[in-house]
C-alpha cells in the first residue's frame, strides 16, 4: 500500500506544476477575509448549485428483494454543492433503472473518521468487537452490490471523513482476513465506484480517456494514478473497481446558461453510469 501511495503522488506531481484544485472555474477569486461574507455563495471558489436548480432525492432504501443494491457513502457537508448534485443525479438514475439505493451521509449521521487506540487493533487485526458506529455501518456494506464513494476533490485523495470510513468500517475479518497464502478479500461479490467533483485535474468529465481535448495527457495521468489506488483498494477487499466519474468542467456559479450547463453535466453522468453499470 505504501509503495502504491508513493506511485500515486509521483504521478500527480509529474502531471502538473499546479495542485489539482489550485484552479477552479466556479467563481472569480475574492480576497481572503477573517469575516464570513454574507454572500458566501457568490464569492466562494467552491462549486455551488443556485437554489433554483438544486434537486433533492430520497433513496428508496434496501429491502430483502433480489434487486441490485447501491450504497452511497458521501462526505460533503454542503448539500448545495455540485458534488451533492452529482450524488442526487446518480441516486435518482439508479432508482429509475430499478435498483435499490441506500445513503450514508457521513456528516449528517455524525460519523467519526478518527481511529482511536481503543479500536485500532480491531480495525488492524480484527481483535474484539466492532465499535458501535462501525457495527451499525457494516450491514449496509454487506448488503450492497455496489459501493459508491462520493466526495469533493480537495487534496487529490478521499477527504478525511470518507477515508476514515474506509479505514474503520472496512476492517480486518470483515473486509479481509489472513490466510496461509496471504491476505484474502472478503467482499468478492461487490464493486466500488467513485464520484468526485474537482477544481482542475486536466479538463475532463468521466474517467481515463474522457478529457475534453485541451490537456488530455494531464487528465489521463491523474485518472490513471487514481486507478492504481482504486484497483489496489478494491483488490485488498476482494471487490472489483469500476472506476470513477470525475468532473472539473463545472458550470460557473453565476453563468447565464447555468440551467443548460448543469443539465449537460447530469446527462454525462447518467450516460457514464449506463455504460459502467450496464443499466
Amino acid at each position: 500500500m505504501r509503495n502504491l501511495t508513493l506511485l500515486l503522488l509521483c504521478g500527480l506531481f509529474s502531471a502538473s506544476v499546479s495542485a489539482a484544485d489550485a484552479v477552479s472555474g466556479a467563481t472569480a477569486k475574492a480576497p481572503a477575509s477573517s469575516v464570513m461574507p454574507e454572500n458566501v455563495d457568490a464569492v466562494t471558489s467552491a462549486s455551488v448549485v443556485p437554489a433554483a436548480h438544486r434537486q433533492t432525492v430520497k433513496p428508496n432504501g434496501f429491502t430483502k428483494s433480489d434487486k441490485k443494491k447501491v450504497l452511497f457513502v458521501v462526505g460533503d457537508p454542503r448539500h448545495e454543492s455540485v458534488e451533492w448534485d452529482l450524488v442526487n443525479t446518480a441516486m435518482a438514475h439508479f432508482m429509475k433503472k430499478g435498483l435499490e439505493v441506500e445513503l450514508r451521509d457521513l456528516y449528517e449521521i455524525g460519523f467519526s473518521p478518527v481511529l482511536p487506540r481503543e479500536s485500532f487493533f480491531h480495525a488492524k487485526d480484527g481483535f474484539g468487537k466492532a465499535p458501535e458506529d462501525v457495527a451499525r455501518e457494516q450491514p449496509y456494506v454487506a448488503a450492497a452490490d455496489y459501493i459508491v464513494f462520493a466526495y469533493p476533490n480537495w487534496h487529490d485523495s478521499p477527504n478525511a471523513i470518507v477515508k476514515g470510513y474506509m479505514e474503520r468500517v472496512f476492517s480486518k475479518q470483515f473486509a479481509y482476513r489472513d490466510t496461509e497464502k496471504g491476505l484474502e478479500g472478503l467482499l468478492k461479490d461487490k464493486a466500488i465506484y467513485t464520484i468526485f467533483n474537482a477544481g482542475w485535474i486536466g479538463q475532463g468529465r468521466g474517467d481515463v480517456g474522457d478529457g475534453i481535448g485541451k490537456s488530455d495527457a494531464i487528465w489521463d495521468r491523474y485518472l490513471n494514478a487514481y486507478k492504481v489506488v482504486d484497483d489496489d483498494t478494491a483488490d485488498f477487499w476482494g471487490a472489483k473497481n469500476l472506476g470513477r466519474f470525475a468532473n472539473d468542467q463545472t458550470p460557473a456559479n453565476l453563468s447565464k446558461n447555468y440551467d443548460k450547463e448543469i443539465e449537460a453535466l447530469r446527462a454525462d453522468l447518467r450516460k457514464k453510469l449506463d455504460k459502467v453499470f450496464g443499466l
